[in-house]
């Protein structure tokens, strides 16, 4: 990715999440790390499929200690989760909501705006995925 693109997610992501201290930094043409205060805590994909461009982010959130690997996002874990979520992105609004009829993950919001899900990864734990598309980066410069 280059500089442009970088500046242009870091700035999406930085209003998105109430966080000044986001960044971009490109890794190689279609792989970056988000930053938080100059620490990388996600990873973020570049996409280009039949002309569309969008952008995957993936963020890693440890099991809690002792937890089962399957063990359903209930109001206890959601509520870790989004404590978790809040520091790791220094995103005081984001939320994470139960699922109408799903345990197995849950919807994160900031604000009233839907920006992911969170699911169990059998080897990593929970996972925040965020999808961006290059039509939410208009204006971000």
């Amino acid at each position: 990715m280059n500089a442009a693109e970088c500046t242009r997610l870091g700035a999406y992501l930085s209003k998105l999440l109430g966080s000044p201290t986001v960044s971009v930094v490109s890794k190689g043409a279609d792989v970056a790390d988000v930053l938080v205060n100059g620490k990388a805590v996600a990873q973020l994909l570049r996409d280009e499929d039949e002309g569309e461009l969008s952008y995957a982010i993936d963020l890693v959130i440890p099991l809690a200690e002792g937890a089962k690997k399957n063990a359903p996002i209930n109001d206890a874990e959601r509520a870790r989760l989004q404590a978790a979520l809040r520091q790791t992105l220094h995103a005081a609004d984001l939320d994470v909501r139960a699922r109408p009829r799903k345990t197995d993950s849950a919807e994160v919001y900031v604000h009233d705006e839907f920006v992911g899900t969170v699911s169990v990864d059998e080897d990593e734990g929970h996972v925040l995925t965020m999808s961006i598309l290059d039509i939410d980066l208009e204006g971000e410069e």
